[in-house]
């Protein structure tokens, strides 16, 4: 099981990491290990970084675009691709602050359609040390 994290990076920030995306996620690391006394820097930290996410909007453009397919199901804010022939079971919640997808495979269809919608989106996976900025998955894939 993968459980990703998606950030919406400010321009700025990109900028500045697109070619170290190890230290950006080293970053996103401390974040996610710190306890509750470094909550307020965190925050702050986390503000720098970040852009907040139009939840409404994304949830309805990605519905619009998926609705119709018979892998895709929504139930309440999830978001579901249950796709047989890849075998790819993902479950994507979109959040004001991130994205997280839970997902079987290290791959899943969601990225592809969350970078048509959204520049400078960078995936964490903390677990398994695994990072990247979803503009470039095309050439991992």
């Amino acid at each position: 099981m993968r459980i990703y994290y998606i950030f919406s990076i400010r321009d700025e920030v990109y900028e500045l990491y697109k070619d170290y995306p190890r230290a950006l996620y080293n970053i996103f690391l401390e974040i996610y290990e710190m306890n509750k006394k470094e909550l307020d820097y965190g925050l702050t930290l986390f503000q720098q970084l970040t852009l907040p996410i139009n939840k409404n909007e994304l949830d309805r453009k990605i519905y619009q675009d998926l609705k119709d397919k018979m892998r895709y199901a929504q139930n309440r804010d999830e978001h579901i691709i249950n796709n047989l022939y890849s075998e790819e079971i993902s479950i994507m919640k979109i959040k004001n602050t991130h994205i997280v997808i839970n997902t079987i495979q290290s791959y899943t269809e969601f990225f592809e359609l969350l970078n048509k919608y959204k520049s400078f989106l960078f995936a964490c996976d903390f677990q398994n040390d695994d990072y990247f900025f979803l503009s470039r998955i095309k050439t991992l894939v």
